[in-house]
């Protein structure tokens, strides 16, 4: 895979990722396993059903996430895939979803903001960067709870009728761009997998970092790695030029 110079002076927009990516998945997942446990510590088998569902719920979009199918309604194909797995009710398992995944997380969401996310948005609007969020659900709540919801022009979610496919399918990521008034080429991809966020962005032709530990380098790939928001701010803004590998075209229908 040849390398290019993204060259920052080019760049106009960004778009980020949002689960792992504005805030730390692993440690909210931690506290909200907390939070459910106290929450069924009298009816331990109910606990251990909602643990369920959710569990199916996830796997059910790691499914849907490598079929790379446009649907019209995404979060339904999802909910029906779950009672497939699990033979629970489909309005039991909406309820879940809901109550553990939508609603218990806002209030603990902000205590787990990525560090320096905030100063970086401020440095991006400085520089009159525009900016957009992708999330693979609804992020409206989510962003408000973080208090991030006045920093994004663009805000799109997979399950949304519009998108319609999970990432690494290219197409939530180049409705971003349309609607964010700039081409491919002159936006960055922020997200936290590379096997997924990564191969999205390629397929976009954008470049793209991944914020995550660091681990072993692979010879070849589409993506650059930063420690956090402060190494992609002296990335961006102050070394100058920046490489990253060749991705291929856009396109919006390709999978």
């Amino acid at each position: 895979m040849s390398e290019q110079v993204f060259d920052p002076a080019l760049l106009k927009a960004i778009i980020f990722d949002l689960d792992g990516t504005l805030y730390s998945q692993n440690s909210l997942r931690r506290a909200m396993l907390v939070r459910l446990l106290r929450a069924h510590a009298t009816r331990p088998l109910s606990g251990l059903r909602a643990f369920r569902i959710l569990g199916a719920y996830r796997r059910a979009q790691e499914r849907l996430r490598e079929e790379l199918t446009i649907s019209m309604d995404l979060a339904e194909a999802q909910i029906r895939l779950t009672c497939e797995q699990t033979k629970v009710d489909a309005g039991d398992i909406a309820e879940c979803v809901t109550r553990w995944m939508e609603q218990e997380p806002l209030h603990l969401l902000a205590r787990h903001l990525q560090a320096g996310l905030a100063d970086f948005l401020r440095a991006c609007q400085a520089r009159g960067l525009r900016l957009a969020v992708l999330s693979d659900y609804p992020a409206d709540a989510k962003l408000a709870a973080l208090g991030l919801n006045g920093y994004f022009d663009v805000v799109l979610a997979a399950q949304s009728a519009e998108v319609g496919v999970f990432k690494p399918h290219p197409r939530g990521l180049l409705l971003a761009a349309e609607r964010l008034g700039v081409n491919a080429s002159q936006c960055v991809y922020v997200g936290d997998r590379a096997e997924v966020d990564g191969p999205a962005a390629a397929a976009a032709g954008m470049a793209c970092f991944i914020l995550a530990p660091r681990h072993r380098s692979r010879s070849q790939r589409s993506w650059m790695h930063v420690d956090g928001y402060r190494q992609l701010h002296e990335l961006l803004f102050e070394d100058g030029q920046t490489q990253t590998p060749q991705a291929p075209q856009p396109s919006l229908n390709g999978g």
